[in-house]
């Protein structure tokens, strides 16, 4: 009882410390008024040289390609781990070859490290600004799991009876389904590069000599209309970039007591459990924003 008693008051005051770190590190005033420059699907943007200039639209599409080249690598490597997982977990007996966590964990790996690759680098880029975004909370999930499916093969002795289990399939389906959003967002950026040349060629074809006045007068209008258009596009991007910083922010703290919480009232195997239902929460969210970004980008 007294050692429960313990273990419950810790928790509590970890996730308290928690999240103040979070709210301190990523909602500061500082951060408030800083210029929020990155997101997840903005790579053109952050970096507008060589082939963007000379063709957005290259660069976009061969992103695109390797976006498919690593779904379906992790199509094919995901679906017979969480089928292995899910009639385990219906009580089903499978040989033991294929429950085997390290079999698992060797398939899990190029998902985690090859194909969930744009996730985890966009994520720590942002993490690193100080600005969430959806993929921050996706890595954060896959990095959770992964790292605790992984110990508890390594040194499963450190958790609890009940908490070995491995849980890399859901890593890699975090993977799949993000992976399965991106190709879709590449199209979005590609169409919108396609547009973005269309305004800067219409001037020169238009400017002919006995027309200058006209044509002055017409460039005035459409120089005049590029800048309402990119300040508004500018205070867009400003809100969106915003919601998702405090969005995710928040998510990140509700994972944290939602650890928290399920280790001291939840249901045996505690620790797994509130490793699993903790990283849901932070998968759900970012998949969840994700969609919301893509959308709010086309």
């Amino acid at each position: 009882m007294g050692l429960d008693l313990f273990m419950a008051v810790a928790s509590i005051v970890a996730a308290a410390v928690a999240t103040w770190a979070i709210l301190r590190l990523f909602l500061s005033e500082d951060d408030a008024a800083a210029p929020l420059q990155h997101s997840p699907n903005n790579e053109s943007i952050e970096n507008p040289t060589e082939d963007h200039v000379e063709n957005p639209g290259r660069a976009i599409n061969e992103t695109h390609r390797n976006h498919i080249k690593r779904l379906i690598i992790a199509v094919i490597l995901t679906i017979p781990t969480f089928i292995t997982t899910m009639v385990t977990l219906a009580g089903i007996a499978l040989p033991h070859w294929l429950t085997n966590p390290w079999l698992h964990a060797i398939i899990a790996t190029p998902v985690m490290f090859y194909c969930a690759a744009p996730a985890h680098n966009h994520g720590t880029a942002a993490l690193k600004k100080r600005t969430p975004n959806a993929a921050s909370l996706l890595s954060l999930a896959m990095t959770i799991v992964y790292v605790y499916s992984l110990l508890a093969c390594v040194v499963s002795w450190i958790f609890p009876a009940g908490s070995r289990n491995q849980y890399f399939a859901f890593a890699s389906m975090v993977a799949v389904l993000s992976l399965a959003i991106s190709p879709i967002e590449q199209r979005s950026e590609a169409k919108q590069a396609s547009q973005s040349d269309i305004p800067t060629a219409q001037p020169q074809a238009q400017a002919q000599p006995q027309e200058m006045q006209e044509s002055q007068g017409m460039q005035s209008q459409e120089a005049q209309q590029s800048a309402e258009t990119l300040v508004q596009a500018s205070i867009k991007r400003e809100i969106r970039m915003r919601v998702m910083q405090i969005t995710t922010t928040v998510t990140m703290v509700i994972a944290v007591w939602t650890f928290a919480l399920w280790l001291v009232f939840g249901l045996q195997p505690k620790l797994a459990i509130a490793v699993l239902i903790s990283s849901t929460v932070l998968a759900v969210a970012g998949l969840v924003l994700q969609v919301y970004d893509r959308q709010s980008s086309i």
